[in-house]
């Protein structure tokens, strides 16, 4: 089978959405009787763009190649632009994949066969969470590419529940697969060196990582642990990892408060370094299609408190404590809690060791191929 791939998430630092497509290419990738080709840009410049991560072995990246060449002409660029066209229709792939809600235009027009993968309905349950040029691309594409879709992939039951709410379409297209967590997160990598590290970690903290912006819901956590440095009830530090995101500029001041560390985007072991070291992991969304972060914590044998919404319940199962992610209170009575509680500590790690297994790469690689064999047959 050969499967198309739009490997646009692979031309920026990997959040989410790109670590899930690049795990679950290169677990395709070990399939003897599956081809990938890989869609981004026409052609490569010295300009870029620059793939961000390594490409699975086997795989065919389908660009043209024009490094070295110094400044591209406008007659190089029109003809690179057609022969894209036309060698993406000669490679004639059986399924084309958008990992990313919607396939690029010309994928589209091309495509034989196609599987999308939904990762969250945030632009229809929380519209004012997203910046209106997202929302608009999101509404103007969506009904179109699920009206394509020979399948639907979404990541979890929760947003496929959503999916079917908003939008009228055959249930049996909508399939809801559990992502895997990435190897790098069942600690297979080391520690970054002390001396290549870019921050020095405090002894005791909690922790925070995701992308800062609205749907995150980190003034909560703020606001948690404000109060429980007021109160004298914890004497640690709060790191907050990710990069400052869209709408979250009133949150900068605060993320230089008393004791509150901020680091921007870290590579995967300097990431391992600080979520092994945290003293307990908070999760506050108000939505989230599925947490990668919260799984990654529990790999890292971390209790985890995250937010009672959307798909965090059905990610975390038993292995973390819930709250309400309206209420900064509840957040301190469960921060309390576990720092009071070592038992209940331990029980958390336990339970998240049982629930990260449950999360394999393998696994999600095999269902969805299962999904592209039958759409394309």
């Amino acid at each position: 089978m050969r499967i198309g791939v739009d490997i646009r998430p692979f031309y920026e630092p990997l959040t989410g959405i790109g670590w899930y497509l690049y795990h679950l290419l290169h677990e395709i990738a070990k399939r003897d009787d599956v081809e990938l080709f890989l869609f981004g840009d026409a052609r490569v410049t010295d300009l870029g763009p620059s793939l961000h991560v390594d490409i699975p072995p086997g795989a065919h990246v389908c660009w043209f190649d024009l490094r070295g060449r110094g400044r591209i002409s406008r007659t190089q660029r029109a003809i690179t632009a057609a022969a894209y066209v036309l060698w993406m229709a000669l490679i004639d792939c059986d399924v084309m994949f958008g990992a990313n809600y919607f396939l690029p235009r010309l994928l589209g027009a091309i495509a034989r066969r196609r599987v999308i993968t939904i990762h969250d309905l945030t632009y229809k349950r929380f519209p004012n969470l997203l910046q209106k040029e997202t929302l608009h691309n999101l509404n103007a594409h969506m009904p179109r590419e699920i009206a394509a879709a020979d399948a639907i992939i979404c990541v979890s039951e929760s947003t496929r529940e959503d999916l079917l709410r908003y939008y009228e379409v055959d249930a049996h297209r909508v399939l809801a697969i559990h992502s895997g967590i990435s190897t790098w997160s069942r600690l297979s990598v080391g520690s970054a060196p002390a001396e290549s590290r870019r921050y020095v970690l405090p002894d005791r903290y909690l922790l925070f990582v995701s992308t800062i912006e609205p749907r995150k819901n980190l003034g909560v956590l703020l606001d948690a642990f404000e109060r429980l440095k007021a109160r004298r009830a914890y004497d640690g530090a709060l790191v907050v990892v990710g990069r400052v995101g869209w709408k979250s500029e009133e949150l900068v001041p605060r993320l230089h408060g008393r004791d509150v560390h901020h680091l921007d985007y870290l590579s995967p072991n300097e990431l391992a370094s600080v979520y092994r070291n945290a003293e307990i992991f908070v999760f506050p969304s108000i939505y989230e299609g599925f947490g990668f972060p919260l799984l990654e914590a529990m790999a890292y044998d971390v209790p985890s408190i995250a937010a009672r919404s959307s798909s965090l319940p059905e990610i975390g199962g038993d292995a973390a404590l819930y709250f309400d992610p309206t209420s900064p209170r509840e957040l301190e009575r469960a921060i309390e809690q576990l720092l009071s509680d070592r038992g209940l500590c331990e029980e958390l790690i336990a339970r998240g060791k049982r629930r990260v297994a449950e999360f394999r790469w393998d696994v999600t690689a095999e269902q969805t191929l299962a999904v592209m064999r039958k759409v394309s047959s």
